[in-house]
């Protein structure tokens, strides 16, 4: 049922955004729900703090992940009068210039945001805590504030923050996979590398679910040597 309600929120969404935590299980299965939206022609934002080295083989690069583009720095007004502003731009830096007709600008008095249009949807994986854990982003992201969330992970310290909460005690993988309809290459490598990780390449954790998905995804396209090449 759960599965069945996210698949028709993600139908009926244009804009979607996806939140991952810094662990590379949850990196790799996001970046599998990347590619499955990207084919059904959803306009994606992944939202990550990097690409760790070990899983740069599953993106082209990380300008091929879609980001945030509008970026804003705002002064208020009861700081200083600005009359005038211009830039330059080499190929070392960008310089933009105020000039000011009162008042004093301190760093502090600058602050900096990015300014899109609100998400239509919001997937999180391997998030426990939204606001926690975003709690140092959401000034900067505040254009995610109140778009409906799925919650995505199998912590069971996870606080069900999300409008649906897929919280399952298996790999995240295994979660994600449950929400594509076709898997794409790109999509089935993420997913067996998700698997890898969480298995310590099939040493622990686990079960006959495994196995198949595993013989599944690579059936897609997924390499698992590649995989092992790198993740180790």
């Amino acid at each position: 049922m759960e599965n069945q309600e996210t698949k028709n929120l993600i139908n009926d969404s244009k804009n979607i955004y996806l939140i991952t935590s810094q662990e590379p299980e949850a990196i790799a299965s996001t970046l599998a729900l990347f590619y499955t939206l990207k084919d059904l022609g959803k306009n994606v934002n992944l939202l990550i703090d990097e690409l760790l080295e070990n899983l740069k083989f599953l993106s082209p690069s990380i300008d091929f992940i879609s980001y945030p583009k509008n970026f804003v720095m705002s002064i208020p007004n009861s700081v200083a009068q600005i009359s005038q502003i211009y830039y330059e731009k080499n190929d070392e830096a960008l310089k933009v210039h105020l000039t000011l007709n009162g008042g004093i600008i301190k760093k502090d008095n600058i602050s900096f945001y990015f300014a899109e249009a609100k998400p239509d949807l919001i997937i999180t994986v391997g998030i426990k805590d939204y606001q926690k854990e975003l709690a140092e982003k959401l000034n900067s992201y505040g254009f995610l504030l109140d778009s409906p969330v799925v919650d995505i992970d199998n912590s069971q310290e996870n606080q069900k923050f999300g409008k649906i909460n897929l919280i399952k005690d298996c790999s995240l993988a295994e979660i994600v996979v449950g929400l594509t309809e076709n898997l794409t290459k790109e999509s089935a490598q993420c997913l067996l590398t998700g698997l890898v990780i969480y298995t310590d390449n099939f040493k622990k954790n686990l079960t006959a679910e495994i196995f198949e998905l595993s013989a599944k995804l690579m059936k897609n396209g997924a390499d698992l040597k590649i995989i092992t090449e790198n993740i180790k």
